[in-house]
């Protein structure tokens, strides 16, 4: 149990700044206990993604080839495949637990004033779980329609997609609910909305970048060496335990970062909620009246 005497309240009104920074100040408060929690539910299906993103690392090489592909041939296509459904399998498994996990860790913080029982966090991403697969399946095809019309359609239809989860596990609503309220939410909030997700992503990105620049740089290395030894036509030359090493890294960089996207998400949620149907306040003032 995790009792947190700073508490912060979710169901309120936020402007953009206060959504960034009520997200940071929740990871600086419960980011311990957070994490322990998905280690728990997550850790062993993070693991299988990083080897599988490792293992694509290397396959992908061979491939991609400019040698082979200026000939018409695919070499080793059999095993990119292979790694590329393996990741995609496991992206999919770890993203179901890291919003199951995450937002069922902001369930109970609210729910309990702070007080994290991880057992209550657990159960709740067993129960949520396939039906989280589900939704982002259900949303991830809804989002392809969009963009496969065109990419505005995409982006107008990406805005309350990204709030489908919250809704779901902290209302406890059906999947069809959840999509049919995440559009009644961002009505007349679209643009906020969009904006606050928009800056949010742009953080995360130019933070992974950091991440990134150690394979780059050892990257970019390698290519110069290659260059200068007449070894470039050679993919598996360009790649060693250090370089994937280093990219797998990258990778679980971007994947840990991704629990601040759904973090926000919670907030704007409760956000948008307060907009609409002020039921924090609401709150407040039933407690108001019981106290007096």
């Amino acid at each position: 149990m995790n009792t947190n005497t700073n508490y912060i309240l979710f169901k309120k009104k936020r402007e953009l700044g206060e959504i960034l920074s009520d997200t940071f100040a929740f990871i600086r408060q419960e980011g311990k206990s957070l994490f322990t929690v998905l280690i728990k539910t997550s850790g062993l299906p993070f693991v299988l993604l990083l080897a599988a993103s490792a293992y694509y690392t290397y396959t992908s090489t061979a491939v991609f080839d400019p040698v082979s592909l200026s000939k018409g041939e695919l070499t080793n296509s059999g095993s990119f495949m292979i790694s590329l459904g393996l990741m995609l399998i496991l992206a999919v498994v770890c993203y179901g637990l890291f919003f199951g996990s995450v937002l069922n860790y902001i369930k109970v913080y609210i729910e309990h004033k702070g007080a994290v029982d991880s057992s209550l966090v657990i159960q709740g991403v067993k129960k949520d779980f396939g039906n989280i697969l589900a939704l982002g399946l259900i949303s991830g095809l809804i989002m392809m329609f969009g963009f496969a019309l065109c990419i505005l359609p995409g982006i107008y239809l990406y805005v309350p997609m990204s709030l489908v989860f919250a809704i779901m596990i902290f209302r406890n609503v059906s999947i069809s609910d959840s999509i049919s309220e995440s559009f009644q939410l961002v009505k007349n909030e679209w643009w906020i909305t969009f904006a606050t997700l928009f800056v949010i992503a742009l953080l995360i990105w130019v933070i992974g970048l950091i991440f990134s620049i150690p394979a780059t740089v050892y990257g970019l290395t390698k290519t110069f060496t290659a260059a200068s030894e007449g070894s470039l036509s050679d993919p598996y030359a360009m790649i060693d335990w250090v370089f994937i090493v280093l990219s797998t890294l990258a990778s679980a960089a971007k994947y840990v970062l991704y629990t601040v996207t759904v973090i926000s998400s919670a907030f704007i949620y409760f956000n948008l909620n307060e907009r609409k149907y002020a039921t924090g306040a609401l709150e407040q003032i039933d407690k108001l009246g019981t106290q007096s």
